[in-house]
């Protein structure tokens, strides 16, 4: 079997979208991959890729100005020498890149998990994404916000594990109260504000055959929990922190929402939507991003303008007077998902971009040395 290394560097191991993705591959790629994983900063998922059998190392930055971190990373890969790095975040992506161009390693960047662009991301992502040998974003979206050409750019989508099913069967789900579940990060970024609104909207603060459970952690609690105060009262809404498993609320639902703040936020590949199409859920989100790559407006949910709390509460009392409608776009979603977002499909384009930097390093190494 011919062996190859791969160390998946990343900025932290915080619960996150991004950090689940690379745990969930960390885990399953193939054998003949030996895989370590390197982070700047620690978190629960730590434990995770522990559990997994990961080798992992962890060196703590003493402040935001601290680049220390740095130096055992680059021993690391003078010692090491893995056929490829695979960076997520921008300190993690430009500190490898570094030791990579010292040391001929292929250097592959995964840290464009959004389809928006900033000034605040674009600044510290563009010299790892400039310098890379390939870009990975997990959706086409991302790679246009970005302006990444299509020489170096590959999209590949986040995968659902499938070791997660077990946790996503509705059981016995009651028709009422009609349910309908948000999960994310408590920040700016995730619009649970109109969310709000809409709920306030369909219910007029009193009707409790609705119910509207926000799941997540984060700095915007306090704030959300003040906008929702009489709501969380009547029991309408219900704000929860679901840790690193959310699926035990998800499956309690009947509609699955994601709103994100335009202003802020486009979603890439949204673990979100990919755990309520795993429920069977139908889906109800913001029109941006690469939801549309996710979503079929009309086949496996419905895509509404982000801010519009008026659009999002005319959706969710289409879909609770149609469930036959809610019942074909939830299973419509689950078969797009086996199909288009699989952990095996995951996996097998990541290694062909993995083995695509690989060849493009061993070609520039190969020039150099006639030139």
């Amino acid at each position: 079997m011919n062996r190859r290394r791969v160390l998946l560097v990343c900025d932290d191991l915080d619960n996150g979208g991004m950090q689940r993705q690379m745990a969930l591959l960390a885990g399953a790629l193939p054998r003949e991959w030996e895989r370590r994983v390197f982070s700047i900063r620690d978190g629960p998922y730590r434990a995770v890729l522990r559990d997994a059998g990961i080798a992992i190392d962890v060196c703590e930055r003493r402040n935001r100005w601290d680049t220390s971190p740095a130096w055992p990373l680059w021993a690391l890969l003078h010692a090491s020498r893995p056929d490829v790095v695979h960076a997520w975040g921008y300190m993690g992506s430009t500190a490898s890149l570094l030791g990579c161009r010292a040391l001929g390693i292929a250097h592959v960047d995964g840290s464009i998990r959004r389809g928006f662009v900033t000034r605040a991301w674009y600044d510290p992502l563009t010299l790892g994404l400039r310098g890379a040998d390939r870009v990975i974003s997990n959706s086409l979206a991302g790679l246009r916000a970005w302006r990444i050409s299509e020489r170096r750019g590959r999209v590949v989508y986040n995968g659902f594990d499938p070791a997660r099913l077990c946790l996503c069967k509705p059981g016995d789900r009651p028709l009422a109260p009609f349910t309908v579940v948000m999960t994310g990060r408590l920040a700016p970024v995730k619009d649970f504000s109109t969310v709000v609104r809409a709920a306030r909207a369909v219910t007029g603060g009193v009707d409790t055959s609705w119910k509207f459970i926000l799941v997540g952690s984060g700095p915007d609690r306090t704030r959300l929990a003040a906008e929702a105060d009489d709501l969380l009262s009547s029991g309408i809404v219900e704000l929860v922190d679901g840790g690193l498993e959310v699926l035990n609320h998800v499956r309690r639902a009947h509609v699955g929402v994601l709103m994100t703040n335009a202003r802020l936020h486009a979603e890439g590949c949204s673990n979100s939507l990919l755990e309520y199409m795993a429920c069977g859920l139908p889906v109800v989100c913001s029109d941006s991003g690469g939801n549309r790559e996710v979503v079929v407006d009309g086949e496996t949910g419905l895509l509404v303008p982000s801010g519009d709390a008026g659009s999002l509460a005319r959706a969710l009392g289409k879909l609770r007077l149609d469930p036959h409608l809610a019942d074909r776009l939830g299973s419509a979603g689950k078969d797009r998902l086996r199909v288009r977002f699989s952990l095996d499909a995951m996996v097998a384009g990541t290694v062909a971009v993995y083995e695509e930097a690989v060849a493009g390093r061993a070609r520039s190494a190969t020039r150099r040395h006639f030139v």
